[in-house]
C-alpha cells in the first residue's frame, strides 16, 4: 500500500515537472510566450561583421609605391643611357630599347633598335660629350606601360670646364617586357627648347 502511494506521488511530481517544461519551450519563431513570466528573456546580440565586409585594401598606397618605384628603375636607366650615349657604346644603347622602338629628334626619324643605336653612338663621339642628364618631371604608370616626360641637358667638353652644348625636352614611352622582367624605350622623342640659346 505504501509503495503504491509513493508511486502515485512520484508520478504525479513527474508530470508537474513535465508540463512545467513544456509551458516553457520557446514558439516555432525562436521567441517564448511573452505574457509568461517565467520564460527565459531572449536577448539578439549585434550581427557580426567581419573585417572584409568594411576594411578595404588601400590600392592607392600600393599603386603609389609602385610608381615610386618605377621612378628610381627609370632614373637608373636613364643614367645608364646617358653614359652610354657619351661613351658611344651601340651594344649599352641597344639595350635599352625594344626592338620595334622610334626615335624622334630634330634632325630625323629612326625606327628599330640597330638604328637607334647607330645614330645614338655616334652623337657621343661627334660632339665630344661629357654628359647626357635626362630629369622626368611627369611620370605615368599604368599597367607594364609608362609615360615619362621632362628636359635633358647635354654637356660637352670645352677646355677649362664643361659646357652646355644643348638643353631641351623629352617625351618617352616604356614598356615592361619579360622574361627576364625590364623596362625598355618603345617611342623616345628629343626636341630642343627654342627658348634656351645654345651655347657652343
Amino acid at each position: 500500500m505504501k509503495a503504491s502511494a509513493l508511486l502515485r506521488g512520484m508520478t504525479f511530481t513527474m508530470a508537474c515537472v513535465v508540463g512545467v517544461a513544456c509551458s516553457n519551450k520557446p514558439k516555432a519563431d525562436g521567441r517564448s510566450a511573452a505574457n509568461d513570466p517565467s520564460a527565459p528573456a531572449i536577448v539578439r546580440g549585434a550581427p557580426i561583421i567581419l573585417p572584409s565586409d568594411t576594411m578595404k585594401p588601400d590600392t592607392a598606397a600600393k599603386h603609389a609605391a609602385a610608381a615610386d618605384e618605377v621612378r628610381r628603375e627609370l632614373a637608373t636607366d636613364y643614367a645608364v643611357l646617358g653614359s652610354a650615349i657619351v661613351f658611344g657604346d651601340p651594344n649599352l644603347i641597344g639595350a635599352s630599347y625594344a626592338a620595334d622602338a622610334r626615335l624622334v629628334t630634330p634632325d630625323s626619324t629612326v625606327t628599330g633598335v640597330a638604328a637607334i643605336a647607330r645614330t645614338l653612338s655616334k652623337l657621343g663621339p661627334a660632339k665630344s660629350l661629357r654628359e647626357f642628364q635626362r630629369r622626368p618631371l611627369a611620370t605615368r604608370v599604368v599597367d607594364s606601360t609608362v609615360t615619362d616626360s621632362g628636359t635633358f641637358i647635354v654637356f660637352t667638353k670645352r677646355a677649362g670646364a664643361d659646357s652646355i652644348l644643348e638643353r631641351g625636352h623629352y617625351a618617352t614611352m616604356w614598356r615592361m617586357h619579360a622574361p627576364p622582367f625590364h623596362w625598355l624605350i618603345t617611342r623616345d622623342r628629343l626636341y630642343p627648347d627654342p627658348a634656351q640659346q645654345k651655347s657652343r
